[in-house]
């Protein structure tokens, strides 16, 4: 069901209409019964996959591009992605079992510069002409809604785009941006014009800041960009990190009342015209928290007055004890900051070590206990989003997707098995676009030869999927939206079970999580260290679902692995719900006849004898 949505533009808070258009998609009860999938929207799709050929992953060389030096340029600037275009591959994202999209922000950049990631905001109340409309937008999310899914925009509170210049004060020309001071603020030269000049008045929508809101220089902190990005009491609101522009990228005030009312008012007019359901907050870290619990209580507030009763608020926060602070009451919007937060601290290296047998695999199951508070919300699955990789990889010393550098023969498995751990543990789960292709941007494809210097490193993990100018493995022309893909088909056939309104998927989204104790070889039963079988099990209630992973790339494993006597006793059977090696139809059509007697030790553990191929995975239940 279609929703018309008008054409007129707002030019300041005054005309804003914060009455929904058309219905209102009610909010999930539980936001960890989805799987989220991030999409760029200038990477991901522009709708013509249909005029280019495929990718063929068995011949990666066949369309790698002739020229590394337009690639590489290309990937610093916008390539043609749409909202269109995402909305022609939902068929893909349903089959890939996909039911939320989080879409980073597709607000209206500046003109003249090329911030194709959309946190450059020029426009708060507009769509890049680059991306489409605002009817395009609720075209999507009406058709997504159509079908189940839901829809989390990415919204930026924190600062606007490089919209306006430093004066002359310290250095007797304007400038884009200065090094950060306490005291006192910079001086203010002018507005960045749709061209960008430095001009005294803004004279069109193409200049300055818009709404009108936001051209009030009391809106701005003026105290120059973050130099030092750390800070002794992370808590602290007057830390540079949370004072300073980032970057370029002008800091709003917060604490200006009327600044935070025009944020406020925004983001509200976009759930009235989009019927979006949640929003993923941008560099939560740097907005004090008072601040966050602010903004976030007037958005759920307002989501709640018109239908969406648990609207989602995620914050992007890269510290531990910050995601523990923000939280507090770890869901209670009313008092504290965000109902929930990206797990983007350790848990994508400890995962992604995990599942390629270089770390422990207690390294990141170790969170799954019950000894704390933090442990115990965490098991609960409500409160995180769980990550292997995104479009920044803030935890990793250098840019690179899970898939980079990995030549082990079942690399694709290997790279299906670690969004399965994402699956198969308590959270809301997202994947990042091109992991089901085993997308393997990393920095290594930069050549110094052409670009002496590290920058933009970040291009190289967002690759385009639809044939563009930087498409991913160095090639142009050809897309890569491939369903027989070997890690499209181990993704969707797990996440096929995941999504189950059955048991099995009930106990796989709600479950609490158990590392299981394995033997191998006449030793003890114990937790396995890396390179071996690894097994954890989901319960709920009297159901136990069964993951045993070989994390192992190169050699096959066995292994005895416990499971719950009680629940499965000596002599009963569980059936394979997946095999990594079956026949595409097989995970595609699972065979209902496939069984694993459990048996028992002389001391009565309960257990089941597995062997698996290299970077195997087997789920019993």
């Amino acid at each position: 069901m279609k929703t018309k949505v008008e054409d007129f533009t707002p030019h300041d808070l005054s005309q804003l209409n914060l009455e929904p258009r058309g219905r209102v998609f009610p909010s999930p009860m539980l936001w960890k019964h989805h799987i989220f999938y991030q999409i760029l929207p200038d990477r991901f799709s522009d709708g013509r996959e249909a005029e280019r050929p495929m990718f063929d992953y068995r011949h990666p060389e066949q369309y790698r591009t002739q020229d590394k030096r337009a690639w590489m340029s290309a990937g610093l600037r916008f390539t043609g992605g749409t909202l269109q275009g995402i909305r022609s591959k939902l068929d893909y994202l349903q089959g890939l079992g996909i039911t939320g999209l989080w879409l980073n922000p597709a607000f209206k950049q500046r003109a003249d510069l090329q911030t194709y990631h959309g946190y450059a905001i020029q426009n708060f109340l507009d769509i890049d002409p680059r991306f489409g409309t605002i009817q395009d937008l609720r075209d999507l999310i009406d058709d997504a809604h159509d079908r189940g899914m839901v829809v989390v925009l990415d919204v930026v509170i924190d600062h606007t785009g490089n919209n306006w210049f430093y004066g002359p004060d310290l250095t007797g020309i304007t400038e884009e941006s200065l090094p950060y001071r306490y005291e006192p603020p910079y001086s203010f030269a002018g507005w960045r014009s749709g061209t960008g000049e430095c001009i005294p008045e803004i004279q069109s929508l193409e200049d300055g800041c818009w709404p009108k809101e936001f051209q009030s220089l009391d809106a701005y902190n003026r105290r120059g960009a973050i130099v030092n990005w750390s800070n002794p009491d992370p808590m602290d609101p007057n830390a540079e990190f949370r004072r300073g522009d980032f970057f370029d990228l002008k800091k709003l005030d917060g604490y200006h009342k009327a600044t935070l009312e025009a944020i406020v008012r925004c983001y509200q007019y976009w759930i009235a015209v989009t019927d979006c359901d949640g929003f993923r907050i941008d560099a939560a870290k740097h907005i004090p928290k008072d601040i966050c619990a602010q903004f976030s209580f007037a958005i759920a507030r307002y989501a709640q007055s018109i239908g969406k009763e648990n609207f989602l608020l995620v914050g992007e926060i890269t510290d531990n004890l910050m995601s523990f602070n923000y939280l507090s009451l770890f869901g209670s919007v009313f008092d504290r900051a965000l109902t929930a937060v990206l797990d983007i601290n350790n848990s994508p290296n400890q995962m992604a070590g995990a599942a390629r047998g270089t770390l422990n695999p207690m390294d990141f199951f170790q969170r799954f206990r019950t000894d704390s508070d933090l442990a115990r919300y965490i098991q609960t699955g409500r409160l995180h989003v769980s990550i292997l990789d995104d479009h920044d990889m803030s935890c990793k010393s250098h840019k690179q997707r899970f898939a980079a550098h990995n030549s082990t023969p079942h690399s694709y498995w290997q790279s299906a098995h670690a969004v399965g751990i994402q699956l198969l543990t308590p959270g809301i789960p997202c994947i990042y676009y091109g992991t089901e292709q085993a997308f393997d941007g990393n920095e290594g494809y930069h050549d110094y030869s052409i670009e002496p210097n590290r920058f933009g490193e970040d291009r190289y993990i967002r690759e385009d999927m639809f044939g563009g100018p930087f498409g991913a493995f160095q090639t142009t022309g050809c897309h890569f939206f491939n369903p027989e893909h070997p890690t499209y088909l181990r993704i969707a056939a797990i996440a096929r079970i995941r999504n189950g309104n059955n048991s099995i998927g009930r106990s796989l989204r709600m479950g609490i999580c158990y590392p299981r104790e394995t033997s191998f070889c006449g030793y003890p039963f114990q937790i396995p260290g890396a390179g071996e079988l690894f097994g954890w099990s989901r319960i709920l209630s009297y159901h136990e679902i069964v993951m045993v992973m070989n994390t192992h790339g190169l050699e096959p494993r066995g292994a005895d692995v416990t499971v719950d006597g009680n629940l499965n006793p000596p002599g009963s059977k569980l059936r394979v719900l997946y095999r990594a090696d079956w026949t595409d139809e097989q995970l595609k059509q699972p065979p209902t006849n496939e069984f694993i007697a459990v048996e028992q030790t002389a001391e009565g553990r309960a257990y089941v004898r597995l062997s698996l191929p290299p970077a195997g995975m087997v789920i019993l239940g």
